[in-house]
Formats: C-alpha cells, structure tokens, sequence
C-alpha cells in the first residue's frame, strides 16, 4: 500500500542529512509505530508521507502513485490538538470533511458517530476552551478519523497528556482501528510501551541521520495487557534498541572534543 524507496532528506545549511535511505512497505490495515532517539527523524519521515515536505532523494508511493503533495487519503494528527477556539466541538469535527466536499448532512452524522466513539457525544456544542487537553485531543481523533483517509499519520498525539487520559486514549484508539481493518496507521512516539501496545511492527531509527536500524514484528495478542511477561520483555528489548542509539550518539559527541 504505502512503499518508501531509498528516501533521503537533507535541509538546506545544515551538515548532517537528517533521514537517510529509508526503505520500508507497509501493507494496508497495519498499525507501524515508529521509535528512536530525539532528533532522529521520526517527525520528517511522517512529513514526507504526509506530502508536507518533499524527499531530498528517493520517492514514496501510495497504491503505486508517488507522493507529491498533501492528500485527502493521508490525515495527520500532531502532538497539540490544532483545534480552532472560534467553533464548538462538533463544528471542528465537521470542518475537515467541508473542505472535502463532503455533504453538510453526511459531515454531522459522520462527526456524531466519531464523537460517540470517543465519548464526547455530549459536549457537541462546548467551546474549545472549556474543554480539558485529553478532551481536546479526542476531539482532535475523531475529526481524523472522520475524514475517513487510506492512512492516518500520528505525531506522538498522546505524549503531552496525563498518564490515565493517555491510557484511556490508547484503548479507544486501539479499538477503533481494530473495527475497521482497512485502516493503516503510521504513529510516531517516544514511548517503548505505547509502540508495542499499538504496532504490528516496530520501526527502530537509528541515530542522525536517521536510518532504519531494525524492524521488530510484534504479534502478541490482542487486546495487550502492559504487565503480561511478553509485554513487558517486547518492552524491555526495545528499549535497549533504543538505548544503544543514545549511548552511540553520546559517545561520537564526546569524542569530537
């Protein structure tokens, strides 16, 4: 469904490529996260899937067309809700499937059903601000998940949230994609339980520039339970991925001085 091929990116004036031959095929209904240190390229690698930068070398195809720009069958949901504060919870749901054409009609009742899902059915018409972050951000969910794309691309959507609102994230998000098998997710975070709670395959990046380090098949059952002996040993092997990237990088830096 989705293939990156021998894709690059390298910003102007700066020294360092940041991504560097990425070959990854993700295949429809996979659920990928993607893991690695800080500064790696995590963020870029959705970037260019999302066609909101372009690759510096190598293409990315979707069903075989190449990338070339923003899609409606590529949604992305960022760290911070990017809600608008001038309209109620249902009119943010509603205004990404406006901008697709979508009929005023099949918006509500689309937007209804997303909100339901994530439990805001009864907070439609409140202003943005009078919502609390974990509720902002289910907002933010079911407005993706409304515009119904090929693929959703997640930044760390959780990351800056509570500890119970996250886990209560985690688990509706969890069923949502299980209920509907066609759907592919692309989600980048920081945190080693959240990638072996949700993924299909984990996608470890190594240090600047960014490389694919290995890929990790994650096949426990479903639905996971972070304290069950699997769970916790998936865990533990990719944090050490994780850590050995840190320690290389850290090392390379002292060595320079």
């Amino acid at each position: 469904m989705l293939e990156l091929r021998n894709v690059g990116k390298t910003y102007p004036h700066t020294v360092k490529r940041t991504l560097k031959d990425i070959n990854l095929t993700i295949e429809e209904g996979e659920f990928i996260c993607i893991v690695g240190p800080s500064g790696c390229g995590k963020t870029t690698l959705l970037n260019l899937v999302a066609g909101l930068e372009e690759p510096t070398k190598g293409e990315i195809f979707l069903d075989g067309i190449p990338v070339k720009g923003p899609g409606a069958d590529r949604v992305v949901m960022f760290q911070e809700a990017a809600l608008y504060p001038w309209l109620n919870v249902l009119d943010n749901v509603m205004l990404g499937m406006e901008f697709l054409g979508i009929p005023k009609e099949e918006r509500k009742n689309r937007a209804l059903k997303y909100l339901k899902m994530v439990h805001l059915s009864q907070f439609t018409e409140y202003p943005i601000h009078q919502l609390s972050g974990g509720m902002r951000q289910r907002a933010a969910l079911a407005r993706a998940l409304s515009m119904d794309s090929k693929i959703l691309l997640m930044d760390e959507p959780f990351s800056a949230l509570d500890k119970q609102t996250t886990n209560m994230l985690r688990g509706e998000l969890e069923q949502i994609w299980m209920n509907d098998h066609s759907k592919t997710v692309l989600f980048v975070t920081h945190s080693a339980e959240e990638a072996v709670y949700f993924a299909d395959r984990i996608v470890v990046l190594s240090e600047n520039p960014g490389q694919i380090k290995e890929i990790i098949s994650c096949d426990l059952k479903r639905p996971r339970q972070i304290d069950q002996e699997e769970f916790v040993h998936m865990r533990h092997r990719l944090l050490e991925s994780v850590k050995k990237e840190v320690e290389k990088f850290a090392k390379e830096e002292y060595d320079k001085n």
